[in-house]
């Protein structure tokens, strides 16, 4: 009798042990904290403990609380799993994890889970990564992240799913994992250990959801164990991913405290925070077309020179940076790509001639001696009626106005020439004039000399002898 009322007793604890619902507060999974806390939190604790939390943050910089209502080992691992896809920053991956995650539905089906049931967990959990997915195009993924696993509604279907992917890859893998359930059943121990809602995930349940969910997706799991074991730090056991070195896609790091499990981070997991694309910058485009209808071409200059007086975007100097020597009649130009390209070699300098100035003359005949110049005698012509001159207008372009009757400029010769006129292309003699022609030699011209008191001039002699 005594030994059937002590059965009956431990039969009763265990029932109110499954029952119990541990009355906690604070999120579901907690932001990111040094690991100094965990050390804090146990400064006054056993000297096993204490010894091995002094020594955590050497190696795990950081860690995040999940909430201990019984379920934070399932918590712990889904949140990891999402973690470490976010931490690939590919949308593409989220898509490859959906498809097979789709594609495990036929284990459900195997393993006798109706469809009806499960197919709003899953979609719960497709819905989570499309979300997240989308959010790396913003730059807040984490903060998306620790929002939707601190929603109940979310939370619960992710953890639901993974149960019961866990029992299904179990069921349909019973010769992998019978020798570790002793004395029951697979079958017995996933309707005890993993169905139930409130059921703590255990090591072959973390081995199993390990070989569906984490293991082909190539991310590790890392548990260290805080416990009353030898030794000055924490028991490490990891599981590698089916993936080659160096080729995984992260590791999730549980810390195990008897009954509890939270999130630990290496410094080298620790991101920066992933900051929102930024706008292509707008190149400066510069108007230097002579034609309204003309293109407009970017040269690639910053911003700045903008600021600078005649460098404005619309400048109306219809010759100004002209890409061909002529002006832009005949002249069908390409428009330059908006992105600027990399350094070209300097191109060659092109000319082009002010469309207010009229056809060039040709140019005086030269004489021998560089020094002397002749200039044939012009009769005085009325100034054009677009020529500045002196009087009482209002306007007044310039003081360096040409005095009334001064010569204008034909077509046949200039008041006069300088070597930097003579060098240009607006003389006619350039190669570079639309009105190239090449100089003619006449003898009677240089063979004139100037005159000082306006005396006219005289012939050259051709011998030495002559006056």
């Amino acid at each position: 009798m005594t030994y059937v009322r002590a059965d009956e007793e431990l039969a009763e604890l265990q029932r109110l042990s499954q029952e119990y619902q541990p009355d906690v507060t604070g999120p579901l999974v907690g932001e990111r904290q040094p690991s100094t806390a965990i050390a804090s939190e146990y400064a006054l604790a056993d000297p096993v403990y204490r010894a091995k939390t002094a020594a955590l943050p050497q190696r795990y910089s950081h860690y995040r609380t999940c909430r201990g209502d019984g379920r934070c080992g399932w918590r712990a691992v889904a949140f990891g799993y999402f973690e470490a896809l976010v931490h690939i920053g590919d949308a593409a991956k989220f898509l490859d994890e959906e498809t097979r995650l789709r594609s495990l539905n036929n284990i459900l089906n195997a393993a006798g889970q109706d469809p009806y049931v499960y197919e709003d967990f899953t979609d719960e959990t497709f819905e989570l990564m499309r979300k997240i997915s989308a959010s790396l195009q913003t730059g807040n993924a984490d903060a998306t992240l620790l929002a939707c696993f601190n929603d109940p509604v979310i939370e619960q279907s992710v953890i639901q799913h993974m149960r019961m992917l866990t029992a299904a890859w179990m069921r349909t893998h019973a010769d992998v994992y019978e020798a570790f359930v002793l004395p029951q059943s697979v079958d017995e121990f996933c309707a005890s250990s993993i169905d139930p809602y409130p059921a703590e995930i255990e090591h072959i349940g973390i081995s199993a959801l390990t070989d569906v969910l984490l293991k082909p997706a190539g991310i590790s799991l890392e548990i260290s164990y805080l416990d009353r074991s030898i030794g000055d730090e924490v028991n490490v056991h990891r599981i590698d991913a089916d993936a080659p070195e160096g080729f995984g896609s992260g590791t999730i790091r549980l810390l195990y405290r008897p009954g509890h499990y939270d999130i630990l981070y290496k410094p080298e997991d620790i991101q920066p925070p992933m900051l929102p694309p930024q706008p292509a910058p707008i190149p400066t485009y510069f108007q230097f077309a002579p034609q309204p209808m003309d293109h407009v071409y970017d040269i690639g200059a910053s911003d700045f020179i903008t600021m600078i007086p005649g460098m404005s975007f619309a400048n109306t100097h219809a010759g100004w940076m002209s890409s061909s020597p002529f002006g832009s009649s005949g002249f069908a130009p390409t428009t330059l790509p908006c992105k600027p390209q990399p350094p070209a070699p300097a191109p060659t300098p092109m000319y082009a001639p002010p469309p207010a100035l009229p056809p060039p003359p040709p140019p005086p005949a030269q004489i021998s001696h560089a020094s002397d110049f002749a200039t044939p005698s012009l009769p005085p012509t009325a100034m054009p009626n677009h020529m500045p001159h002196m009087g009482n207008d209002p306007f007044r372009s310039s003081i360096w106005e040409l005095e009334r009757g001064f010569p204008a400029a034909t077509t046949q010769c200039l008041p006069f020439q300088t070597s930097i006129f003579r060098n240009s292309h607006f003389n006619t003699a350039h190669f570079l004039n639309p009105d190239f022609q090449p100089e003619e030699w006449t003898p009677d011209q240089d063979y004139i000399v100037p005159h000082n008191n306006h005396r006219s001039g005289r012939h050259k002699s051709i011998s030495s002898g002559s006056a």
